[in-house]
């Protein structure tokens, strides 16, 4: 059980308040978890019965989270639950799910009244997928190619989005899919399917049609709570606003300032226009912050009242002032990255603050690069949260693959990697076959498809394909093997022009952000071959043409002309070796972190909405990443000043933002301008540090800090 009096007022008045609607207007760290739990558990002691008490959250673990605290929240539950299970599942308990969850619970129930089974499976996505390409085989000239993950997406949106709402896309895969719906529809019904979409619908129509469905579910929750209301979408609202429309016993929880899912569907208008629909609503605001000091919360009041549509409510701290939040200018993200870095490291040999500690923020993945490149040069542990390491990235893989294998042909998995990347006529079977054929010989794939007996077993297009490959690797490695220096990242340059590969990036990938994203990725890594980042553009002689090394007969790779102003320390080969081996340690490192906890937290502001962390870096707050340049055109620059507001106070103790003069895209640095959320930032919030002084030492407090300094070494 609980005691009341461990609550504040406002956390009290949301627990003891159980009829009509109530909003609790939930500020960042304000206890929201912990009242929840103790409403529902209040309301069982006051004889409510726990089985008409229904509480929706977003996700799995919450729900799960939830149950665990409720139950041992409640009288007696432990003694319960060691009864049997057949008893067990008698036990009169609350229902904790997700929206999804709900709905597969009444569908179950009730889907009968609407032509289904009860039996029903549900779609994942690869049955959707296959279900529309079924069709779209039907529909489509031979010889045309559609995207049936497109389509796909856009079915989604036709059935999210209500009649009215306005559908953007390509116009051609519009209409396509306007075309495809109805029969996508009735094949999910000749197979007795849903999909996750569905589930929310159908409840929606099964309410609608069938008022006998709806009173029943009426009767059974008579008490329901919603948790992150803030994130709901329209037909979320329909069916919650369907089950308490006579009891009027809703009580929902969020934070209208916490909204930042808008652009997955989100409806903020929900939480901010309840009125409309319970006139009658009672708020309470839980303003009371437990996370963060008040130097930190002043300064997201300051950005977030900028917003004029919203519910006002100021979040304040008991925990004191604390430290002013630094604010760093750097001249490029690898300046940035390295601050960064080296700030984390002097928390911990000085202030034996750990990696578990510190926390980097960022807008986007792409800005994940430079810090993952600092984090492993300086040994440094660390965890990708919110988006794939920087290194593990199909494009990144690939072209090591292709590295490794110049430098070592012999490398079986490296080359069967790239053998046929992008494809040069050597299928899976081939290279099976061929690795077979190794394998009995004892010999490397690289040494048996230079073999003349081994390549006369093969179709002659096969055989030239081979030949073609084999002259491509030795042609592009011969360089490597000269003493002369030159630059390797013309030589990658030039080889990956060769084989069209950013074409082949740009052309598989469906999304065309996505692809030039990827591009940008290999590009940035290609940009350190030579050691420390160039700082132009690979060079690529006007109007040339580059040979197809893939083909037969082609001509040789052209060795690019080094300018006599550029020296490079120890041959092409060797460089080579020492830079793979380098990320080699690096991988090795990545893998031991997995079995540590001990790790800093590189995280999406997005990814970080509900956690927190005593050190927080947020990193790249430029206009065009925050806000992002789309939400100028979109018209929800609101919603990213609250992804700011949410980035802000995930800081308990210590709050370093930062923004860069210019930002590396494609091996140069382009210019950047600082956000104009910086200007927002209280003036008093807030010191203004260097990047020549990002550590700096008082000289009265010398002495302190070397001796800091000595007791670390010890």
């Amino acid at each position: 059980m609980f005691d009341l009096g461990s609550l504040n007022p406002e956390q009290r008045q949301a627990v003891v308040t159980h009829r009509g609607p109530v909003l609790i207007l939930a500020g960042a760290g304000t206890g929201k978890t912990r009242t929840l739990t103790c409403r529902v558990a209040q309301m069982v002691r006051q004889g409510i019965a726990p089985g008409s008490i229904l509480a929706v959250t977003f996700t799995n673990k919450a729900a799960r989270e939830m149950q665990e605290r409720v139950r041992q929240m409640l009288p007696g539950e432990s003694r319960q639950r060691s009864r049997d299970r057949s008893e067990e599942k008698k036990l009169d308990r609350p229902t904790v799910c997700t929206f999804h969850s709900l709905c597969v619970r009444i569908l179950r129930q009730h889907i009968e009244k609407l032509g289904w089974k009860r039996n029903f499976v549900i779609y994942d996505a690869a049955d959707q997928l296959g279900a529309v390409k079924k069709i779209l085989s039907g529909i489509s000239a031979r010889g045309e190619k559609t995207d049936p993950g497109a389509v796909l997406a856009l079915l989604s949106k036709f059935k999210n989005s209500g009649p009215d709402a306005k559908i953007f896309g390509d116009e051609n895969i519009r209409a396509l899919a306007e075309h495809v719906k109805s029969r996508y529809e009735t094949a999910l019904h000749a197979a007795n399917a849903v999909d996750f979409d569905d589930l929310i619908l159908l409840t929606m129509r099964l309410f609608q049609e069938h008022p006998d469905a709806l009173a029943l579910c009426r009767d059974r929750w008579r008490f329901v709570m919603v948790d992150e209301y803030q994130d709901t979408n329209s037909s979320q609202f329909a069916v919650v606003h369907a089950l308490t429309q006579e009891s009027r016993n809703l009580c929902v929880v969020g934070d209208d300032d916490q909204s930042i899912y808008g652009w997955r569907g989100a409806e903020i208008a929900n939480i901010l226009d309840l009125e409309k629909h319970f006139p009658e609503v009672r708020i309470v605001r839980l303003e009371q912050n437990y996370r963060s000091t008040n130097i930190i919360l002043k300064a997201a009041n300051g950005v977030i009242q900028n917003n004029t549509r919203r519910r006002g409510k100021t979040l304040w701290s008991a925990k004191g002032d604390g430290e002013r939040i630094v604010l760093h200018t750097f001249s490029s993200d690898e300046e940035e990255a390295r601050t960064v870095v080296e700030n984390i490291e002097y928390d911990r040999n000085v202030h034996r603050i750990g990696w578990a500690a510190q926390a980097v923020l960022f807008r986007t993945n792409l800005q994940a690069r430079p810090l993952e490149t600092e984090l492993r040069k300086a040994r440094v542990r660390y965890r990708l949260i919110g988006g794939q390491s920087f290194f593990d990235r199909r494009e990144i893989r690939d072209f090591l693959a292709y590295l490794k294998t110049f430098v070592n042909p012999h490398d079986d998995i490296a080359l069967l990697r790239i053998a046929n990347t992008p494809a040069r006529g050597l299928s899976d079977v081939t290279l099976e076959r061929l690795l077979a054929v190794s394998s009995e010989r004892n010999a490397s794939v690289f040494t048996v498809m230079r073999h003349t007996d081994v390549l006369d077993n093969f179709r002659s297009n096969t055989r030239e394909a081979i030949t073609a490959f084999v002259r491509f690797i030795e042609e592009v490695r011969a360089p490597l093997e000269l003493p002369t220096a030159f630059s390797l990242v013309d030589w990658a340059d030039e080889w990956l022009k060769c084989i069209g590969y950013l074409d082949e990036l740009r052309r598989t990938e469906k999304d065309p952000e996505v692809a030039e994203n990827r591009v940008r990725n290999l590009c940035e890594l290609l940009a350190t071959l030579n050691g420390d980042p160039i700082q132009r553009k690979p060079a690529t002689p006007p109007n040339s043409t580059l040979p197809d090394l893939a083909r037969p007969n082609a001509p040789g790779l052209k060795l690019p002309v080094v300018p006599r102003s550029v020296a490079y320390e120890g041959s092409p080969m060797e460089r080579m070796n020492e830079f793979l081996e380098d990320l080699t340690l690096d991988q090795e490192r990545e893998e031991e972190k997995e079995n540590e906890g001990e790790v800093v937290t590189l995280i999406t502001m997005h990814a970080a909405k509900g956690l927190e962390f005593p050190r927080v870096h947020i990193v790249g707050v430029e206009d065009g990443l925050l806000p992002h340049s789309r939400s100028k055109l979109e018209g929800t620059v609101d919603e990213e000043r609250r992804l700011f507001y949410v980035a802000i106070t995930r800081a308990q103790e210590t709050l370093r933002i930062s923004h860069c003069e210019s930002r590396r895209k494609y091996g140069q640095l382009m210019p950047c301008h600082p956000s104009a959320f910086l200007k927002e930032l209280p003036a008093d919030c807030v010191q203004h540090a260097n990047a020549a002084d990002a550590i700096p030492v008082e000289v009265k407090r010398g002495p302190d800090f070397f001796a800091l300094m000595r007791a670390a070494t010890e």
